[in-house]
């Protein structure tokens, strides 16, 4: 009887055993916490969430948690059109093997251009699984960990549609085509679509003759950060007296404001290695009347 009762007090001794060893040890059982993630998506180019009409490259900075050191994994990818609900673009796959259970991996992929009338807004899902996989076996894979809400911090970037300006010109003082002969202030109303709210804008522009000659005026709003994506800003011009007979026309550009930066006579410099485009719109015609001021009578006129 004795023998009977020692053998299950063993076997209950050697669970209890091996339980402490794993629970010691859980990547030698394939056991893990859950894993999370968590990351930010940028433009390659300038580091903000925005992209130009003309796409290009997002860096996704990831942080994993939970993983097993040691294991391959596949990280997965893509975007998601707000919009419509789906799927924008290729799946990019990423082999790697943690050598913590936490740590970074960083990925890249493209984004195609926008050739709609409207900014896209895209979701950025990521997702991590067990071992090597291509594109195909995903679709019957379960992930281990995976990023995909909306309301996430740094998982939404928008894609510009094309942004335009237009430009309309008075004088200041009466609201008329034509300045005294000794000069005044030339209003541009600058009027834009597409922009995004809350993005900050540097609006410049210059005072050109109708064949294309600046005046060396200058005026310009060093960062305009619109709240509607539909709107208009005006700038001031003031010309001095020696321009009678001539007519003037106000040239404006839409720029990045981080990419540029004004000299102290006003004039427009790139800044070195600002990635392109630099400017996002201009709004000039040197044949448009509602642009053209003229300085007292001009010479073709009188």
């Amino acid at each position: 009887m004795m023998t009977q009762t020692a053998r299950p007090a063993s076997r209950h001794i050697a669970a209890a055993l091996c339980a402490g060893l794993l629970a010691m040890f859980p990547a030698m059982s394939g056991a893990q916490d859950a894993a999370t993630l968590s990351g930010v998506a940028l433009d390659v180019a300038d580091d903000n969430r925005f992209f130009t009409r003309t796409g290009g490259t997002l860096r996704d900075t990831l942080s994993f948690q939970g993983l097993v050191p040691g294991r391959l994994y596949t990280l997965a990818t893509h975007l998601v059109n707000l919009t419509t609900n789906e799927q924008s673009g290729d799946v990019v796959t990423t082999v790697f093997t943690p050598g913590e259970p936490d740590g970074e991996v960083r990925i890249e992929l493209p984004m195609q251009p926008n050739r709609t009338d409207f900014n896209i807004d895209l979701l950025v899902v990521s997702r991590i699984y067990e071992g090597e996989m291509d594109a195909a076996a995903l679709a019957a894979a379960d992930p281990v960990a995976a990023l995909e809400d909306a309301q996430a911090d740094g998982r939404v970037v928008q894609l510009h549609a094309v942004q335009g300006i237009s430009v309309t010109a008075r004088d200041a003082a009466d609201g008329d085509q034509q300045l005294p002969s000794d000069g005044g202030t030339i209003i541009a109303t600058v009027t834009h679509v597409n922009l995004v709210e809350g993005y900050d804008y540097t609006v410049w522009g210059q005072l050109l003759t109708p064949s294309g000659q600046t005046s060396g005026i200058y005026a310009s709003v060093a960062q305009y950060t619109p709240v509607e994506k539909q709107g208009y800003l005006e700038l001031s011009f003031e010309v001095p007296a020696g321009f009678d007979g001539l007519k003037l026309i106000p040239a404006v550009g839409l720029y990045h404001k981080k990419r540029v930066t004004l000299r102290e006579d006003g004039s427009i410099e790139w800044l070195e290695n600002a990635p392109a485009p630099i400017m996002i719109a201009s709004g000039v015609s040197l044949e448009a009347p509602e642009q053209t001021i003229r300085i007292g009578v001009p010479f073709e006129e009188e």
